[in-house]
């Protein structure tokens, strides 16, 4: 079904035959989970390259539509193989996937056949997500729900980020994720205020302290990520001001949400809220990313004109840094509905002391 999509869509554009070599846009498009395949989609019929580690999975997954192709030496020879079977003399490339070396490789080799940028069509398409999609992504979004809870009561005085992050992983693999979507930000005290902040195998949370925690899970081939900022045993008031700060930038953004917006658009509600209050400096990155098969996908939620739709689903992070003194940021999913948009990630955004 996606195939027949992306040939649609492809013919429609104009760069068939179409060579995918982004190994997430192949899984997307047939269900195949290994480490090695090409992926070559003409207008009637695709073929798939791999070697004799996946020949006989491969087989057992592939559409009747697609016809594998067994590498036995190099990729080159296998794809040369096809052109020629199938008359191909100009051959289409995902642009932000295929390899320098592979490029050169095929610019040397494949004589009398031209290669042409075909943009970044599949990750065009994946950016609208079927419904069973956000489904997925609803469920891996309450696992993550679920570990903040469970965290709630392993966070105290004394504890390591790194035990945290550890708990995290261990978490997620005992109820049924495959792991962490990403290496967990446990950043606790001044280390909060840097955004990706490297979490410390040595350092200890103190009383006292802002902890601010970046994670989520991979799920049934989907990704969820949530950051919550919290604080263990008091309040420093400066942080204090800026959790408030945050909370209703995030929130504006969130209401915000909707068909039609530009990431432009949205981008600027969080970000005047926090320039209104005086923190405008301390807020570099962008509002937030697509979110799916990958934890970073199209769309970029940032400074751009490219409109939101439905059944888009996005991350909404602003964050507050201040050096030397620590860092707030807030962070849900939100799928985009034909009136506003669904909050995924429902973890509560109340400040909360522990420990």
């Amino acid at each position: 079904m996606r195939l027949k999509k992306l040939a649609a869509t492809l013919k429609k554009k104009g760069p068939l035959p179409y060579l995918i070599t982004d190994l997430v846009n192949i899984r997307y498009l047939t269900g195949f989970t290994g480490t090695y395949a090409y992926l070559v989609v003409d207008r009637d019929r695709s073929y798939f390259i791999s070697d004799t580690r996946y020949e006989e999975y491969a087989r057992s997954i592939l559409p009747k539509s697609v016809e594998f192709v067994l590498q036995k030496n190099e990729f080159l020879e296998s794809l040369k193989t096809i052109l020629k079977k199938a008359g191909i003399r100009e051959l289409f490339l995902e642009e932000h996937a295929t390899p320098l070396s592979v490029y050169r490789s095929m610019k040397k080799g494949l004589r009398g056949v031209k290669l042409s940028p075909g943009g970044d069509v599949v990750n065009e398409i994946r950016m609208i997500k079927h419904p069973d999609e956000i489904e997925i992504l609803r469920q891996a979004a309450a696992k993550t729900d679920a570990c903040v809870r469970h965290l709630k009561g392993i966070i105290r005085p004394g504890v390591s980020e790194w035990d945290i992050a550890v708990e995290i992983e261990h978490f997620y693999r005992k109820n049924g994720c495959r792991k962490s979507s990403f290496d967990s930000i446990i950043a606790s005290g001044p280390g909060s205020s840097m955004p990706h902040y490297a979490t410390s195998l040595t350092k200890k949370i103190m009383k006292g302290e802002v902890i601010l925690i970046d994670m989520g899970c991979e799920y049934s081939g989907y990704n969820s990520d949530l950051t919550r900022t919290m604080f263990v045993h008091s309040i420093d008031p400066a942080l204090e001001r800026i959790y408030r700060v945050v909370r209703a930038a995030q929130e504006a953004a969130v209401r915000a949400v909707r068909p039609g917006i530009t990431t432009g658009e949205l981008d600027a509600v969080a970000r005047d809220s926090i320039t209104g209050a005086g923190y405008g400096d301390r807020f570099g990155h962008g509002l937030g990313h697509g979110i799916g098969m990958e934890v970073h996908e199209m769309p970029a939620v940032k400074k751009g004109d490219l409109k939101l739709m439905k059944n888009m689903v996005i991350t909404i992070e602003p964050g507050v840094y201040l050096p030397g003194i620590g860092g707030v940021r807030i962070e849900d999913m939100v799928a985009v509905t034909a009136a506003g948009c669904e909050v995924l990630t429902k973890s509560s955004k109340d400040i909360t002391v522990i420990g």
